[in-house]
């Protein structure tokens, strides 16, 4: 007897633990079967989870905090021109395995939401592909922004995203990646590509973007106009890593106007090549190349492009320090033009073969040149100053 109710005892217990099993999975979402992720959303509890598949016709609002949809099999949500996937001040909320496409916006985060995103696709949207407004932030990892009417995504208001794995942002309307009003963006271990835009990257209105390792690389390639812009008081800082602005077509590969700032910090590196006009191009702003003692120094390498390797207007100034090095070679114009009270100091630098003057220096400019600089031609007016011991003196014949 004893025996017997021993087995009966082991039975119940193992039939209770399976019943607990299926009762903690997580809720599954066939779309292909008519059930509906709203559906799902409306009796999900904070923290679970909502694995979908199938094509998924609806527009989904999240207020819950710890949502995490999970796609399975390509799973799409399509918006039928209306705002794919909002969400709404809700916390820690994860998207991943989805392609979010035909709507409005792709997916807008605004109200003070936090949401992370892996593997997904945003497309074919009316509007732009993704939207984070009103101080909220994103983490995305893994992640294609791609056929957007307007822009790829826009970071606006006071929220900040961080990049990181695979970012690919091409094919939009007009901007890849766009920051405004004090917005930033962190790239981390990240291979973020930006292209085939109107124009590729741009850091406005008081805004930052933080280049934060050496593993990172950031391109802009292939856009219509200026692959990366600064402009209107904003940043661009890279600490270590690597900013590639290559075969942009009309304009600059990178750009910084309206009092804003580039800093290149311990081996910080800018690749400017084959783009329509100047490699760098400053205007009433800084291009800042630093490193700390005992680390690599930080570069601008600029060549092939179709007027000046850099070039700084309306009192701005290229500075360079430590074992900072610009390399400007084989452009179609100047390798360095410094105009209207520009300000260039150079170290360890290397200016030749360019099809306009190595260093042309014009309009009140100052130029602080020292003996380990390789400049091959130079050209001042006699409204320049210019100091070290390179052997030069302003105005050249």
């Amino acid at each position: 007897m004893r025996q017997y109710r021993f087995a009966v005892w082991i039975s119940v217990s193992g039939l209770c633990l399976c019943l607990h099993a299926v009762a903690a999975a997580a809720p599954l979402v066939d779309c292909d079967k008519g059930k509906t992720i709203t559906k799902a959303l409306e009796q999900a509890k904070p923290g679970e989870t909502i694995d979908v598949q199938g094509t998924c016709r609806e527009t989904i609002t999240i207020h819950t905090d710890g949502v995490v949809l999970v796609g399975h099999g390509g799973a799409v949500i399509d918006g039928g021109q209306q705002t794919v996937v909002t969400v709404v001040g809700a916390r820690r909320v994860t998207l991943q395995g989805f392609t979010l496409q035909n709507g409005n916006l792709g997916l807008v985060a605004t109200g003070g939401a936090n949401a992370t995103l892996r593997n997904l696709t945003l497309q074919n949207n009316a509007n732009s592909g993704l939207r984070l407004e009103g101080q909220s932030s994103l983490e995305l990892t893994d992640c294609t922004i791609q056929g957007n009417r307007l822009n790829g995504l826009e970071v606006d208001r006071a929220s900040e995203a961080k990049i990181s794995g695979s970012f690919l942002s091409q094919n939009n309307q007009v901007f890849g990646l766009i920051l405004n009003n004090a917005a930033s963006v962190t790239f981390a271990q990240a291979t973020a590509t930006v292209q085939n835009n109107t124009l590729g990257i741009q850091i406005g209105a008081n805004s930052s973007a933080f280049i934060a390792d050496a593993a990172t690389t950031v391109t802009a390639s292939n856009n219509l106009a200026t692959g990366v812009t600064v402009v209107s008081g904003s940043t661009l800082f890279a600490f270590e890593g690597k900013i590639v602005a290559e075969n942009n077509r009309f304009n600059h590969g990178v750009s910084a106007n309206s009092n804003s700032n580039i800093d290149l910090d311990r081996g910080g590196t800018i690749i400017a090549r084959n783009n329509g006009q100047d490699g760098v191009q400053l205007e009433d702003s800084l291009l800042n190349l630093f490193n700390m003692p005992g680390l690599p120094g930080s570069r601008v390498e600029a060549s092939g492009n179709g007027r000046h390797g850099l070039s700084a207007f309306l009192e701005s100034r290229i500075d360079l320090s430590g074992g900072s090095v610009v390399s400007s070679q084989n452009n179609h114009n100047a390798g360095i033009l410094a105009d209207n009270g520009s300000f260039v100091r150079l170290v360890n630098s290397t200016l030749a073969g360019n099809s306009g003057r190595d260093v042309e220096l014009s309009f009140g400019s100052r130029a602080d040149l020292n003996a380990t600089n390789a400049i091959g031609t130079l050209s001042c007016d006699d409204t320049v100053l210019i100091r070290g011991n390179a052997g030069f003196t302003c105005p050249t014949p």
